[in-house]
């Protein structure tokens, strides 16, 4: 009986010595795209490594004042493109990064989120589009590969905002007409992804000084049963749901988790590059 295992690569996204190391290796993650939500960018060595990379970036409408604030303190790109029904993004800032070539897309659909706009955006990119940003040299990715999505947000602020992004990240990472490759939401100390049902290898170099050891994997769905192997509390077949059991501060003891679950869950794993 084959066993298909779903693999995941969250250190790829935040470190470029990393991503070069893996492409030696021929070991890497998929390429990504960058998405920046409204949410201030505390954590600027984070943001550098991920945007550095990045083959195309968004904004998701107030995402490019957080831009632009930060432009001044690190190194930053000029967005692809603007997205969202632009209630919040400055008129100065619109205008500069038009100026500068990016695309300003208003959606005034109120029915939907500036993230799943950006979203949809992304998923609509034509091979074409990202070769013209890439150059002749590269390749983008082929459909069947998808493209990753590195969405850069914070949790912090309102408490309806962060589960606003949690529903999103939960719902928009299993519908593949959003999202064809895989979606990271990246915090200002963790990077949070939806397991999916079955099998799931993560890779956690812990010793590359990347990741950090703390781990949470969150019901946020329906009740799970799952199985852990590479954790300090491994467990079997162990059932977790709100109301009752969560596992989280959980430590990671090994360069390749693996968790195995009977429902999607939110797994969190802690950044060692703080602020």
């Amino acid at each position: 009986m084959i066993v298909t295992v779903k693999e995941w690569r969250p250190a790829y996204y935040i470190s470029e010595r990393h991503r070069q190391t893996s492409l030696a290796n021929d070991d890497s993650g998929n390429p990504y795209a960058l998405l920046i939500l409204n949410q201030p960018i505390r954590n600027k060595t984070v943001f550098s490594e991920v945007s550095r990379s990045a083959r195309y970036v968004v904004c998701a409408d107030g995402g490019a004042n957080r831009l632009r604030e930060i432009s001044e303190e690190v190194e930053t790109c000029i967005p692809n493109a603007i997205c969202g029904d632009l209630d919040s993004v400055f008129d100065d800032v619109k205008d500069y990064y038009q100026r500068e070539g990016a695309q300003i897309i208003k959606d005034p659909d109120q029915y939907s989120t500036d993230f799943t706009k950006c979203l949809t955006h992304i998923s609509s990119l034509p091979d074409k589009t990202l070769r013209d940003k890439l150059g002749n040299t590269q390749s983008p990715p082929s459909k069947a590969d998808g493209l990753d999505v590195a969405v850069i947000g914070g949790l912090g602020g309102r408490a309806d905002q962060a589960f606003s992004q949690l529903h999103q990240l939960f719902a928009a990472s299993q519908d593949l007409s959003l999202v064809r490759g895989n979606l990271y939401l990246i915090t200002t100390e963790s990077i949070i992804f939806v397991l999916e049902k079955g099998l799931n290898r993560i890779y956690t170099p812990v010793s590359s000084d990347l990741l950090g050891e703390n781990v949470g994997i969150v019901p946020l769905g329906r009740p799970s049963l799952i199985t852990t192997r590479g954790l300090e509390w491994d467990v079997t077949d162990w059932a977790t749901e709100f109301g009752g059991r969560v596992s989280t501060s959980n430590h990671i003891k090994s360069e390749i988790v693996e968790i195995e679950t009977s429902e999607r869950v939110v797994f969190t794993v802690e950044l060692a590059l703080k602020p």
